[in-house]
């Protein structure tokens, strides 16, 4: 019988994961978190930018700190992973700000960089839309989640504002993970004057 191995990220995600709950919580709310694991996680302290860390134990403390610490807040991975994309900037910022849909065109390429198992498929919906598809990774809904807030993070400092849809997930027993990325439509011109002009006016009772 063959023995499936256990997929896993890079510790850049275990490491931003431990900054959001630093500082969205406190450094206490850290440690409670790993104190109150139901098994051993050894592999979550020995983390490093470029070392591996098993998915499995990086969704534990994912689902130890929401029970702990947000048990009815129902955007907390994906407000988790906003924070944790928000911060890897760095790879991204050149083509983000500018274009945000070209950016998404090198996540088939990066997708090694960050998980050792499964892959990315890339696909270009129309001139402002790119559809991800995430085939062969263990279902875990919280990663998922977490995985929609990265793009969203990725993308904030986009000039061009973007909406990030969930369209299928293993989780809801499809066959892969599809997140689809659009440009926002444009509000025409005389629209957009209304809004300022109402939001600036002055209430008067």
């Amino acid at each position: 019988m063959e023995v499936l191995e256990t997929p896993s990220v890079r510790g850049t995600f275990v490491l931003n994961t431990f900054d959001f709950i630093r500082e969205h919580y406190s450094p206490a709310a850290h440690t409670m978190v790993l104190q109150m694991l139901p098994v051993p996680r050894p592999s979550l302290s020995e983390a490093r930018e470029t070392s591996w860390t098993p998915l499995e134990d990086l969704v534990a403390y994912m689902e130890t700190a929401k029970a702990v610490l947000a048990p009815g807040d129902p955007t907390f991975y994906r407000k988790m992973g906003f924070y944790g994309g928000s911060h890897m900037r760095a790879l991204w910022v050149g083509i983000a700000v500018s274009e945000p849909t070209k950016a998404l065109r090198f996540c088939g390429t990066l997708w090694r960089t960050f998980f050792d198992a499964g892959w990315l498929e890339v696909i270009e919906a129309c001139p402002a839309g790119v559809i991800l598809r995430i085939h062969d990774l263990p279902s875990a809904a919280p990663f998922c989640q977490r995985f929609l807030g990265s793009v969203e993070g990725v993308l904030s400092l986009s000039a061009i504002p973007v909406r990030v849809e969930e369209r299928a997930c293993t989780c809801h027993g499809d066959v892969y993970c599809e997140i689809f990325v659009t440009r926002e439509p444009t509000r025409p011109t005389h629209e957009r004057a209304a809004t300022a002009i109402t939001e600036a006016a002055p209430v008067i009772v």
